[in-house]
């Protein structure tokens, strides 16, 4: 490697290539559901979503007693409505839901439907004392899950009925599981009662009572009147969620604004620009004001604390080195990851033949990733308007996505064809600005090695900062950096 050089300051707009397209959408619409839900209270409620001061969709929430099993229960509908953009690309998601809860709260069954973009995701989750039953159709792709309740922790579908109806004192913490019916995982909630505080609602500074909820991801603040209504929700990247009259939340101001961007509005500045980010074999950064102490530090990258804030330095395997094994001793050595897993039916006749197509009679692992990482780049077009996981028989049927989509489609061919592949999210840099993104690794034998099949680049640049990798349900969830400050310390291409 050569010398490690100071970063310039000459300022570059952002541009991007088409096919580079950003899993953070998910995330961001996936927790503004499970937010509305949580913030429900027991009679009818709506709920305005607002990004940037303009409105982005609405909420409603109605439950009402019934019985399940011969014993009382309450049943909970919910429906969501977001509309926003993507380099310019309208992207509407709708959200239907209902969930059977116990006299205690706990969760009985849920139902769950997600559509975007002319695709849909169904899930049934049926609850049992220790697993959970699920059925799931994603694109018409059908599956079955069973999923193990964690032991010790206390599940629910709403986090702050629990706290309200416990009377917790303010300072106390309480955690609990929900279940994230786009993953199949259960996903801790750590919940505080704050105590008084203040927040701005229409522009007029108004006392309440906040409570934290802290989901991997993100952290939500809500705001309660001394009755325990909702005042006013706040998640990630400022979004707000209002209580509303029915007309106001469903009224007209909840069409597609070509200002709220979620790509500009959640990428990531830097304290100055890079130039040629595409290229770059290193990159040191300096990020403060989050912890990311659950950031993978592996041969992709090293992420170290340093003086109030982490530094990444972040330096992928060269391609070209890649190891002389071949594929069978690979896949003998990380059987794991050569599986079929949610949305990845690596075993499906289907894409065992592509595999092989694609292969054809290499053993190398090099000619064989080279192969499949090119075929999805050259088959596949961007479609930003689609804001579902996606099965990637679906993906394949249709050749259009965004790159989580070019990603599960990279990962279920390679493992098709023996070759260990795990999914990776995170930021990609482009032209000084980074942008939510994903990609795969594979396995040499020895080390991980990054596959990026929204570009033709065969080697990954130090540009993908990784934010977590493995399957659907861990790959695809990160905490977002929101309002964290990226200091460049050297770059090297």
């Amino acid at each position: 490697m050569g010398e490690m050089t100071r970063v310039g300051t000459n300022a570059t707009l952002p541009r991007l290539v088409s096919r580079v397209r950003f899993p953070i959408m998910r995330t961001i619409l996936t927790l503004c559901v499970l937010a509305a839900t949580t913030l429900a209270m027991p009679e009818q409620t709506y709920l305005g979503l607002y990004m940037r001061g303009a409105k982005i969709g609405y909420a409603s929430y109605d439950s009402a007693a019934t019985m399940v099993a011969g014993k009382p229960a309450t049943k909970s509908d919910s429906r969501t409505e977001m509309n926003l953009g993507l380099l310019g690309t309208p992207m509407k998601i709708e959200v239907v839901s209902s969930t059977w809860v116990s006299k205690q709260g706990r969760p009985l069954k849920m139902t769950f439907a997600m559509s975007s973009g002319g695709r849909a995701q169904h899930v049934l989750a049926m609850f049992g004392q220790k697993q959970v039953q699920v059925d799931v159709d994603n694109g018409g792709a059908k599956s079955h899950r069973v999923l193990d309740i964690p032991k010790g922790g206390s599940i629910t579908d709403d986090p702050l009925t629990v706290v309200l109806s416990d009377k917790m004192a303010v300072g106390k913490t309480r955690s609990f599981y929900v279940l994230d019916p786009t993953t199949l995982s259960f996903l801790k909630n750590d919940v505080k009662v704050v105590g008084p505080s203040e927040t701005e609602v229409h522009g007029k500074r108004v006392r309440a009572n906040l409570v934290e909820i802290a989901d991997p991801r993100a952290t939500v603040k809500v705001y309660l009147s001394a009755k325990g209504d909702l005042v006013e929700a706040i998640g990630p990247l400022d979004i707000e969620m209002l209580p509303e009259s029915r007309t106001v939340a469903m009224g007209p101001n909840a069409k597609y604004a070509p200002s709220v961007d979620l790509a500009y509005s959640t990428s990531v500045r830097t304290d100055k620009p890079i130039e040629d980010p595409r290229y770059l074999t290193e990159l040191k950064l300096k990020l403060t004001g989050k912890d990311l102490s659950n950031l993978p530090s592996d041969e992709h990258q090293t992420v170290s604390r340093e003086s109030g804030g982490w530094l990444i330095d972040v330096h992928p395997p060269k391609f070209s080195e890649i190891g002389d094994a071949s594929i069978a001793e690979v896949a003998h050595s990380q059987p794991a990851w050569t599986k079929p897993s949610l949305y990845v039916p690596s075993d499906s006749v289907r894409f065992k033949k592509l595999a092989a197509t694609l292969v054809g009679g290499k053993k190398d692992e090099r000619g064989a990733v080279l192969a499949i990482k090119n075929y999805v780049y050259q088959t596949m077009h961007p479609n930003a308007g689609i804001g579902v996981l996606r099965d990637a028989g679906e993906v394949l049927t249709t050749k259009e996505g965004v790159c989580r989509d070019y990603a599960i489609l990279t990962c279920t061919i390679l493992r098709a064809a023996g070759i260990p592949t795990r999914l990776c999210s995170g930021l990609v840099n482009w032209d000084g600005t980074f942008y939510y993104h994903a990609w795969d690794e594979v396995w040499d034998g020895s080390k991980w090695l990054g596959v990026d099949s929204t570009t033709p680049d065969v080697q990954l640049s130090a540009g993908h900062v990784k934010l977590n990798d493995g399957n659907v349900d861990t790959a695809f969830t990160f905490a977002l950096l929101d309002n964290v400050k990226v200091e460049v310390l050297g770059a090297q291409r």
